[in-house]
């Protein structure tokens, strides 16, 4: 049940018309309509003014403003842009309605002063429906958009990480060229190096001629008098591209010993530097730096 001592708030309704005698109708038939007990409404002003900025005044905090006129016309128009606002509702007092064998008729006047607060209170709540039903678009909007935002901030922690991935991976492709160029440049006469097999020089001379090599030392002063291409000896190996080429170098310098054998000086001075020739005929260190 609804408190009585309850206060409910009245429709404050303000009239704007062209001239006095239309104003005297118009608060005759506001007085005979019984709006305020009735309806709740009161109709606080009824202004005959055609000034703009009176009108603006007067209307100022009404809740419904009816503008007197002969349909919606330029003036209407005028009006209602400059009276309109986001708190307010501007309608027409149609002027057509209320005259009657060309005089203004009180009783037509109230029932148009009800009809038109009646279509005004009408359009307020269409107004209202489309404004709850945007509000519900807006709402709905709102949840799609947070949603979709959510979504584009998780990309961007995404596009992040990969995009941090993709550096690091960029580095290590980077160090890999680097790599990969310098090997191609310290190998890339790979193929124009001749490969030499290695094979122990004693076994060898015992293959090609039946008997051990007696001093191995003298095949290394030899060898390294006579300076062969492609022919190493040194710590008591031989470096050649064959094993039919290391024997064909021993063959000769078999021959070659014969010959100076019996030339006993010129051979211990030859000895003497045998350090020396194992140095410039080192197996392992010739082999090592062979690539480079």
């Amino acid at each position: 049940m609804e408190n009585e001592n309850s206060v409910i708030s009245k429709v404050d309704v303000r009239i704007i018309v062209s001239g006095l005698d239309i104003a005297e109708v118009v608060s005759k038939s506001v007085d005979n309509t019984q709006l305020e007990r009735d309806y709740n409404i009161i109709v606080s002003s009824i202004i005959p003014t055609n000034n703009f900025e009176i009108a603006k005044k007067v209307a100022n905090g009404g809740d419904i403003i009816l503008i007197g006129g002969y349909g919606q016309d330029e003036n209407y128009n005028l009006l209602f842009n400059d009276l309109k606002t986001d708190f307010n509702h501007v309608g027409l007092f149609d002027y057509n309605n209320i005259i009657k064998n060309e005089t203004v008729d009180s009783n037509l006047a109230a029932d148009e002063i009800l009809n038109s607060i009646i279509r005004a209170a009408l359009s307020y709540s269409l107004n209202l429906v489309n404004v709850h039903t945007l509000e519900n678009k807006l709402l709905k909007l709102t949840h799609k958009y947070n949603s979709l935002l959510d979504d584009y901030n998780k990309l961007i922690e995404d596009y992040d990480d990969v995009s941090l991935k993709n550096k690091e991976l960029q580095e290590t492709i980077d160090d890999l060229k680097s790599d990969f160029t310098a090997f191609k440049s310290r190998y890339e006469d790979i193929y124009s190096k001749e490969f030499l097999e290695i094979y122990n020089l004693n076994d060898l001379w015992q293959e090609a001629f039946r008997e051990d090599l007696a001093d191995a030392k003298k095949v290394t002063i030899a060898t390294n008098k006579f300076k062969p291409e492609n022919i190493i000896v040194g710590q008591g190996y031989i470096g050649a591209q064959s094993r039919q080429d290391a024997i064909d170098w021993l063959k000769i310098i078999k021959t070659a010993l014969i010959f100076v054998g019996n030339d006993e000086e010129d051979l211990k001075r030859d000895l003497n530097k045998t350090s020396e020739v194992e140095d410039d005929y080192d197996i392992s260190n010739n082999f090592e730096n062979f690539w480079d």
